[in-house]
């Protein structure tokens, strides 16, 4: 049976955007770590060691020694960064909601693709932060870290914000951009 026809006279597959399976999986498992990750610095002094939360975010102790912004609780950038955070989860699991449950699967690609840039800029901007931090303010770093702890424990890691949010809007713009080229054509012959 042929695929329904909406009323552009489009076949309703050829119009709808597709979330790959992958692109999900990420925006969940991304989404939960960042809520984690964004909860530890709204709650901090209690996130912190000797802090009542301290059980729950224990693995920040080695962490907040590569990337000195988690353990400045003076640092309103890192306080915004993770505000950020909530904004672009919200978004995310959003997508995953319109795209599986409700079946709204283009709103849902539309928003995975805004919650994509929003991690991405974000995390190339935590990046370009850091590296003029650390070289405006080398006497601020806590302790002495070997360079392979910052490469394996904060730049590898980190890194992973910036691939798989690339990833999801490489794919998602390009169906966007599919779509809307079908549209033109067919546009122009109505």
């Amino acid at each position: 049976m042929p695929p329904k026809s909406n009323t552009n006279g489009f076949s309703n597959r050829s119009s709808q955007c597709y979330m790959p399976a992958w692109a999900t999986l990420w925006t969940v498992i991304g989404s939960l770590v960042c809520i984690w990750d964004a909860t530890y610095i709204i709650t901090r002094p209690r996130s912190m060691a000797n802090g009542d939360l301290f059980h729950i975010f224990s693995p920040y102790a080695k962490y907040i020694t590569l990337d000195p912004l988690y353990g400045n609780l003076q640092n309103a950038f890192v306080i915004a960064q993770s505000c950020m955070n909530y904004v672009e989860l919200t978004l995310a699991l959003l997508s995953i909601i319109l795209y599986h449950i409700v079946g709204q699967r283009n709103l849902g690609c539309l928003l995975l693709l805004v919650a994509s840039a929003m991690t991405w800029s974000k995390t190339i901007l935590y990046f370009v932060h850091d590296h003029f931090e650390r070289s405006l303010h080398p006497e601020k770093s806590p302790v002495q870290i070997e360079a392979w702890e910052y490469i394996c424990l904060f730049i590898m890691p980190s890194l992973v914000w910036v691939v798989f949010p690339f990833a999801c809007m490489w794919s998602i713009g390009r169906q966007i951009l599919r779509l809307l080229n079908v549209s033109n054509e067919k546009t122009k012959y109505y």
